[in-house]
C-alpha cells in the first residue's frame, strides 16, 4: 500500500512537472547540432522528393542572389501547430556582397532543417512547414508589400523515430519551383528589403513545440555586432508573429552571451534563393544564299514568360488563306534545302519540331503568337523558325534564328 502510494505519489509530480514545463515551453528555444546533414530535392512541378543527389536537364543556368547558408551549428524551435511564424529580413541583388544577376526570376530555394517528426518511410507524415517570400519587407514588421510565394511543404524527409528532440534527423533541403517565380531585388526603384518566413506546422509528442525547425546561420561570419549589418542585408533579429497579437512582431536575438561559448551573431534562419542567371534573348532574320524564298517571316525575341510573335509577309498578294509556322531546333544551311512538292522554295531549317503554330493571313500579313512558358529549361535554348504559307499556291517563307533569353 505505501509503495502504491508512493508511485502514485512520484507520478502525479512528474504529469505536475510535465505540465509546467509545456506551460513554460511556449517560447523560442535553440539547441545546438551536431547531426550530419543529408541532402534531398523537391520538386514543385511533380511533388517528387529525391533523398541524396538530384540531377535536372535544363537549358539555363541559374545563379544564388541571396546567400545566407552560413550554417553555425544552431537550430531554433518555437510553438508548433501554426500559432507561430517566424520572418527574417535582408536585401536581395543590392547587398554588398551579393551578385548583380537582373533577371529576378526565382528557380529554386536551399535551406537547411532538422525534424523529430516521424519520417514518411518509417510510417510517419513526414515533416511540416510553411515557407513565404516576400517584396518590401523591413525588420521589426509592417505588412510585406507582396507575397510572391507562399509554400506548405509536407512529407519532408525527417526522423526514424518520433517524440525525440535530441533523435533528430537534419536535412539540406533544395526545393525546385514548377514556374520560375517573379520576386523584385531590393533598393532603388523596388522595394526596400525581403523577407522569408518558417511557420512551425507540426507538433512533437509534447503537444507545444514544433516538430520541424529551420537552422540557423551566420551574420558576418558570426563575428559581428549584435544590430550590424551585413554583406546580405541582414543583422541579428528575427521577428516573431504569435497570437494573441499576430499583427504585432516581437523582433528577439538570443545575443551574444546566451550561453557564453555561443558565437557572436549567429541568429539568422538560413536560406539561399537561386535565379535563372541573366541571359541576352536573340533574334536574327535570314534566307537562302542562292534562289531566296520571296515571303518573308519576321519575329520578336523569345523571353520566358513572355509572348513570342512570329509575323509573316507575302512577296505578292493573295487570296486570304491559312499558314504554318514550324520551330526547330537549327538552321538548314548554307542553302537549305528543296521543299517536297507541291511547295515551292528552299526548307531552311532543321532539327527536331518544337512548335508547329497555325494562322491566317490576309492576302498580305498573319501573325501567330505563342507563350514560352516561365520555366527555366526554355532559357537558353537555340530554335529556327520557317513559314509554309498557303493560297493560290504553297511557298516557303524566309526564315528567324534566335535564342530564348530572360532580357
Amino acid at each position: 500500500m505505501q509503495r502504491s502510494l508512493a508511485l502514485g505519489l512520484v507520478l502525479s509530480l512528474c504529469l505536475a512537472a510535465r505540465a509546467a514545463a509545456q506551460s513554460s515551453e511556449r517560447h523560442t528555444a535553440f539547441s545546438r547540432v551536431r547531426n550530419p546533414l543529408r541532402s534531398a530535392t523537391l520538386d514543385l512541378a511533380t511533388g517528387t522528393i529525391t533523398r541524396g543527389p538530384a540531377s535536372a536537364n535544363r537549358g539555363g543556368t541559374t545563379i544564388a542572389d541571396f546567400q545566407n547558408v552560413d550554417l553555425n551549428g544552431f537550430i531554433g524551435v518555437d510553438t508548433g501547430g501554426g500559432a507561430c511564424k517566424w520572418f527574417t529580413a535582408g536585401l536581395k541583388g543590392s547587398g554588398s556582397n551579393q551578385s548583380s544577376n537582373a533577371s529576378d526570376l526565382m528557380s529554386s530555394v536551399v535551406f537547411a532543417y532538422c525534424s523529430n517528426a516521424l519520417d514518411t518511410t518509417s510510417g510517419g507524415p513526414g515533416g511540416s512547414a510553411t515557407l513565404g517570400f516576400y517584396e518590401g519587407y523591413t525588420l521589426g514588421g509592417g505588412a510585406p508589400t507582396t507575397a510572391v510565394a507562399v509554400l506548405t511543404l509536407t512529407g519532408l524527409p525527417a526522423n526514424s523515430i518520433f517524440c525525440s528532440f535530441f533523435g533528430r534527423a537534419c536535412y539540406l533541403l533544395t526545393v525546385n519551383f514548377g514556374t520560375l517565380v517573379a520576386f523584385r531585388d531590393s533598393g532603388p526603384g523596388g522595394p526596400r528589403g525581403i523577407g522569408y518566413s518558417w511557420t512551425f506546422d507540426d507538433l512533437d509528442c509534447g503537444g507545444v513545440w514544433a516538430a520541424t525547425y529551420p537552422f540557423f546561420a551566420c551574420i558576418a561570419s558570426c563575428s559581428g555586432t549584435v544590430g550590424g549589418v551585413d554583406g546580405q542585408g541582414q543583422t541579428d533579429f528575427i521577428d516573431q508573429y504569435c497570437p494573441p497579437g499576430a499583427a504585432v512582431p516581437s523582433t528577439f536575438t538570443f545575443g551574444t552571451t546566451n550561453p557564453a561559448w555561443a558565437p557572436q551573431t549567429w541568429m539568422s534562419v538560413n536560406m539561399r534563393i537561386q535565379e535563372a542567371a541573366d541571359r541576352l534573348a536573340t533574334t536574327f532574320d535570314y534566307n537562302a544564299a542562292l534562289t531566296p524564298n520571296g515571303d518573308t517571316l519576321t519575329a520578336t525575341t523569345a523571353l520566358i514568360g513572355g509572348t513570342w510573335t512570329a509575323t509573316l509577309t507575302r512577296a505578292a498578294p493573295s487570296v486570304p488563306a491559312s499558314f504554318v509556322v514550324r520551330v526547330r531546333t537549327q538552321r538548314s544551311l548554307p542553302n537549305g534545302t528543296s521543299a517536297s512538292p507541291p511547295a515551292t522554295g528552299r526548307v531552311l531549317i532543321a532539327g527536331p519540331l518544337l512548335a508547329q503554330l497555325a494562322g491566317t493571313h490576309d492576302g498580305s500579313t498573319g501573325a501567330v503568337s505563342v507563350a514560352v512558358p516561365l520555366q527555366l529549361g526554355f532559357c537558353g535554348v537555340g530554335f529556327a523558325a520557317q513559314a509554309t504559307t498557303f493560297g493560290g499556291s504553297v511557298a516557303l517563307s524566309s526564315a528567324v534564328a534566335g535564342t530564348v533569353g530572360t532580357f
